[in-house]
């Protein structure tokens, strides 16, 4: 603590003028002299500088400074918290939207690092529709992609099966859903629909488009 004289004033038998240090065991009562004018007291705390005298804080401003600092971490850490349980809460519903199916990535031609890949979540029946699909020749696949109802199952197809008939009976079966093409995924057509994929052994390769 550092007192200060406001104006000339006599302690411990020493005289002090506006501006000087007055030394605290010379006086009893520092808070009675500061209310009566005579001194004021502050916190040993200097502003910074060059190496020069700084100016005292008072210990009221001290405080305040303190407090506006305990408000200002307070504040910090508070909005840090929000900002993770917002993270938090937005990873549970994302993994309650896709629970119980399959991300898959679908992406057409790859032209060094900007090829795209769209993500389908795709549940396990999809998945085995699809793939029932894709063993089927063209015409049986095309009569039954007629009564599929999932847009998730013609994506797959329309990306993942290399057949015309295929691609073409997946897409005009979206359009029915949506009223709207569906994106083309770039996979490229045979030359001839007969280049069929062949899984399993099933699949026949004649495609009659």
């Amino acid at each position: 603590m550092v007192l200060i004289a406001n104006k000339p004033c006599s302690f411990g038998g020493q005289k002090f003028y506006i501006g000087d240090k007055i030394p605290a065991n010379l006086v009893a009562d520092a808070r009675l002299q500061e209310k009566l004018g005579v001194l004021t007291v502050t916190s040993d705390i200097k502003m910074a500088g060059e190496g020069q005298p700084g100016t005292f804080y008072t210990q009221e401003q001290v405080d305040k400074m303190l407090e506006e600092a305990i408000n200002e971490a307070v504040n910090n850490t508070v909005m840090e918290m929000e900002q993770k349980q917002d993270v938090l809460q937005a990873a549970e519903e994302q993994q309650e939207l896709y629970a119980g199916t399959v991300l898959v990535g679908v992406g057409g031609k790859v032209s060094g690092d900007n090829g795209q890949v769209t993500v389908i979540p795709a549940t396990p029946e999809e998945i085995q529709q699809v793939f029932s699909i894709m063993q089927m020749n063209a015409e049986d696949g095309s009569k039954e992609i007629a009564g599929v109802t999932s847009e998730n199952v013609l994506v797959l197809l329309h990306a993942a099966d290399s057949r015309k008939t295929i691609k073409n009976a997946a897409k005009e079966q979206a359009g029915k859903l949506q009223h709207t093409d569906v994106p083309d995924t770039d996979v490229p057509d045979t030359d001839a629909d007969t280049g069929c994929n062949n899984i399993a052994g099933s699949n026949t390769g004649e495609d009659s488009a």
